[in-house]
């Protein structure tokens, strides 16, 4: 007889017995379960009954599950006058952070920057640039050029931000009549021949876009060539990466539940999604596709695993080491920002080992963790937090009832500055199909 079926056997045998009436089992008589039997017992649980309608912070969550958490050290820094908060990096180690100030905590809306010579972990009072916010993407280029998107359009600076020359969105570039913006999308990406490529969507009805992509051969100074990507009308933010090995334009679509309807298999591959509703971003999922020859044509756009309000945006960053992140905002329990891991470029993901980059937000006001990895390898996410502040022994819920908050005052930008763990994310061997995505040492 196989172990595993010798076990089952025992496991069976020693269960029938301690159901009887009268008779009792050595403790030692019945085996421990592994976690390929948990697997089984939570297929077989109770559906879990959670609150009736929709951003109630259970969403999308998985239930019947526990979170094992290790910390880890990082460093961590509220920000002032910086909305939605992205770093990058100077050739010589500095550090700017853009983000923007807008009403009704200021009078206009504009963009921030703000700089750190001490790797982020102190920063110089902010600047106000004469940029309408908000910003739409933050790079620099490999030349040091600096690249920073907005309502207005795209801005360049060759003397590390000290002026500005800016780009502004022709409203012929794409077929319509629609708003034109960036999103709160990554930034450029540079491909091998210097060519820029950025995301640019046009508004074309109630909570629909079309999408494309654009391109720069003048290292940002004007835009076009513009390529529509296959999102339908479903997208408004598309953060992009660029894979040097494979050639290979990875896209990120910040999707509406309408994306979701398209193919009927969807519903059961994004978590939650049998009840995203249309036209709201409780709908909202994260989907991948990707072009290999520039951008000029595209994959069809397919979940990455994770569920509704779990895209508030969706980032990938790719890594020094090979590694792949994604980071998205996470609008339910624990409200915050998180990051999962992949080790095959983006084509699958290792869900059940996220990173709680932030889990502090008081509500779904939270997300949009734009990121860089730095010359020492760390990585820097900045991201935007609801807080309320509770003076003396104030109520047991102060968030109840409160007003919306507001960028720049209850809506804060932080950044944090961490290191991807050693080995993360964890590969188990092929011979355990209970755990596929990390170590497993505890299944027969």
């Amino acid at each position: 007889m196989q172990r595993r079926e010798f076990n089952k056997t025992v496991l069976a045998a020693a269960t029938a017995l301690a159901t009887q009436p009268g008779k009792r089992v050595a403790a030692d008589a019945v085996r421990p379960i592994n976690a390929a039997a948990m697997t089984r017992d939570k297929q077989k649980a109770a559906t879990y009954v959670k609150p009736k309608g929709l951003r109630n912070g259970f969403d999308s969550v998985d239930m019947n599950a526990v979170w094992s958490v290790q910390q880890q050290p990082a460093v961590r820094v509220k920000l002032e006058m910086a909305g939605k908060p992205q770093a990058t990096q100077l050739d010589d180690g500095t550090i700017i952070v853009a983000g923007f100030i807008e009403p009704p905590v200021h009078k206009k809306s504009r963009c921030t920057i703000q700089y750190s010579k001490d790797n982020a972990r102190t920063f110089e009072k902010p600047i106000v640039l004469d940029m309408p916010g908000r910003t739409g993407g933050f790079r620099t280029l490999k030349n040091g050029t600096l690249i920073l998107g907005h309502t207005g359009g795209i801005s360049r600076s060759t003397d590390r931000g000290k002026t500005w020359s800016t780009w502004e969105f022709p409203k012929n570039i794409v077929p319509g009549t629609g708003r034109l913006g960036l999103g709160e999308c990554h930034g450029p990406i540079e491909l091998d021949d210097g060519t820029l490529a950025v995301h640019l969507f046009r508004s074309v009805g109630s909570y629909k876009w079309n999408a494309y992509l654009i391109r720069s051969t003048n290292g940002g100074r004007s835009w076009g060539d513009p390529t529509q990507v296959p999102t339908r009308t479903d997208s408004d933010e598309i953060s992009y990466e660029y894979l040097p090995k494979l050639k290979r334009i990875y896209g990120v679509t910040r999707s509406s539940a309408a994306q979701i309807r398209r193919v009927k298999k969807f519903t059961d591959l994004v978590p939650g999604g049998k009840n995203a509703p249309l036209g709201s971003e409780a709908g909202d999922a994260a989907f991948q596709f990707h072009s290999d020859d520039g951008g000029r044509t595209w994959t069809d756009p397919i979940p990455t695993g994770l569920g509704v309000l779990q895209a508030a945006g969706a980032y990938p960053l790719k890594l020094a080491d090979g590694r792949m992140v994604l980071l998205y905002g996470n609008r339910q329990f624990p409200y915050g920002t998180q990051v999962v891991g992949s080790r095959d470029n983006g084509k699958t993901w290792a869900l059940d080992q996220p990173i709680l980059l932030s889990w502090h937000s008081w509500s779904g006001y939270c997300g949009h963790p734009r990121s860089v990895q730095l010359h020492d390898d760390t990585i820097i996410t900045g991201y935007y937090t609801h807080r309320i502040d509770n003076p003396g022994d104030g109520p047991v819920d102060p968030g109840r009832g409160a007003p919306p908050p507001n960028h720049n005052k209850q809506n804060t930008g932080e950044i944090v500055r961490w290191r991807v763990p050693d080995g993360w994310p964890f590969v188990r061997p092929r011979s355990c199909p209970s755990h596929p995505s990390a170590a497993c040492d505890i299944c027969p």
